[in-house]
């Protein structure tokens, strides 16, 4: 069965997604099959990322340090629920997939032997810059054009044939070796200038190394994973990531205008380990 991308991008817009896109199963030839979503559907030709706007307002009350809420980076069930019965109406099979932390899988024994251990954890960040939505900050974050790191993620993988978009370009967003934003935010000096490369497709991301035993502790917006106790915490609306959004806004980089810079006085921060 074909989808035609008007017909993809429709049904988007009736679910109030803000962003849509498709990345082809043959980037996934050499990931390890744990990660890999080819491992839950086999015959998939198409994986499918979607992401609905975060409001500005959830990271001002955090800036400001006045209001602290949980920014959340994954959408929730019901929009892949929802997708995927589209397909199904449409004659196509599709499975969602609600990534939670690396570290939380795998859990359990293989079915067979041969098999891989419950529950396979593609990385969403890999596969929405794969889908052509931006691109993995230096971070470790993922910003796009529209709105930089103000977005909640979405997976499914499908059997239905819809052209594939483009990689995203590393590089297009974050200027990883001139600007360095987010580590300059850190009050406890968590992200470092060490790196390491994650690999998507065929590009090689620089991703800056993080000390997570101390953003564990961060009161700068931080806020710990509950889906596992060894998760690394939610970094969304920490101080590195307030950064960078304000610097993709005042260089303007990423097309959401506001009359109001985000940033409008010097940022707040605690030294967690100050002595």
């Amino acid at each position: 069965m074909t989808i035609s991308r008007e017909q993809l991008d429709q049904w988007a817009k009736e679910q109030e997604l803000d962003l849509i896109g498709v990345a082809s199963p043959a980037w996934y030839r050499d990931v390890e099959a744990q990660w890999n979503p080819l491992s839950i559907m086999p015959e998939a030709k198409a994986i499918i990322v979607f992401a609905r706007e975060i409001p500005r307002s959830y990271f001002r009350g955090i800036e400001e340090g006045k209001l602290w809420m949980r920014v959340n980076r994954l959408l929730a069930p019901a929009d892949a629920y929802s997708l995927c019965r589209r397909f199904e109406d449409h004659a196509s099979l599709a499975v969602p997939c609600s990534p939670l932390a690396a570290q939380r899988w795998p859990d359990g024994l293989p079915a067979q032997a041969g098999k891989v251990a419950p529950n396979v954890t593609p990385d969403i960040y890999m596969a929405a810059q794969l889908a052509g939505l931006g691109e993995i900050a230096y971070n470790g974050g993922f910003i796009t054009p529209q709105f930089g790191i103000r977005q909640a993620l979405g997976m499914l993988f499908t059997d239905a044939d819809i052209a594939a978009d483009t990689p995203f370009q590393t590089g297009t967003l974050c200027d990883r070796d001139n600007c360095q934003a987010c580590i300059k935010a850190c009050p406890n000096q968590a992200l470092t200038r060490q790196t390491q490369i994650r690999k998507v497709g065929t590009q090689e991301v620089k991703v800056g190394i993080y000390q997570e035993k101390i953003c564990r502790f961060c009161s700068n917006g931080c806020y710990a994973d509950t889906s596992s106790d060894k998760a690394p915490p939610n970094r969304l609306a920490a101080a590195c990531s307030r950064a960078c959004l304000s610097h993709l806004e005042d260089e303007g980089i990423i097309k959401t205008v506001f009359r109001a810079p985000f940033r409008r006085r010097p940022p707040w921060g605690f030294a967690n380990f100050e002595v």
